[in-house]
């Protein structure tokens, strides 16, 4: 917008071009784990959840990036994911899962099994928690890279823990159709990015 300054000396009009304020950036619309916990978080805030239920939240969609990322792994496999810290992060869950597994075979009357996604969500939300960070935007992120980062550099692992996995659901859930986290995985990457889709200019 342009605006007239006359001058002290002359009498002349001087024409000035007024600043216009930078627009701001739009804010970055919520990844697949973001979007996941936000799925599982209802119309509850996260931020004023017990941590047992943070807990749950966080790992039930880490259980869903497992097997979204056993399915499709070339969908998660980028630098932030692959990156050598994130694969540290993940052996650690991939000992922790192993060493549960073996405890619970010493002793199945006594010892619960841990998955690994319930590994990575206790992780998750407790790191959130002590940081006071309890955003759906970061909680999402973080289950998103671990979780997919177990599934690419420990995929062995995984497809024991899945097929061990759909015996105990299958004699927990009696439906129609076989429990498959992989299916179930990919169908909600599916509906994400279709979702994504739709709410993309233009599309």
């Amino acid at each position: 917008m342009l605006a007239g300054r006359r001058t002290a000396d002359n009498g002349s009009v001087r024409w000035l071009r007024r600043k216009e304020k930078p627009a701001a950036a739009p804010e970055p619309k919520p990844g697949f784990g973001a979007w996941l916990v936000l799925q599982f978080a209802g119309e509850e805030p996260l931020a004023g959840m017990p941590f047992a239920r943070l807990e749950r939240v966080c790992s039930n969609a880490a259980s869903l990036v497992c097997g979204a990322a056993f399915a499709r792994p070339e969908t998660f496999e980028r630098p932030e994911v692959l990156r050598p810290a994130m694969r540290e992060e993940a052996a650690v869950v991939s000992r922790r899962t192993a060493d549960g597994f073996r405890a619970a075979l010493a002793d199945r009357e006594n010892t619960v099994l841990a998955w690994p996604w319930e590994h990575i969500g206790t992780s998750v939300a407790w790191q959130a928690t002590r940081a006071g960070t309890v955003e759906a935007a970061q909680l999402g992120e973080r289950v998103e890279q671990l979780a997919a980062a177990y599934g690419i550099y420990f995929r062995e692992q995984l497809t024991a823990v899945l097929d061990l996995w759909s015996q105990v659901a299958a004699g927990v859930y009696r439906g129609e159709q076989q429990p498959d986290l992989p299916r179930m995985g990919a169908q909600m990457l599916a509906a994400f990015e279709a979702q994504q889709g739709r709410e993309r200019p233009g599309a």
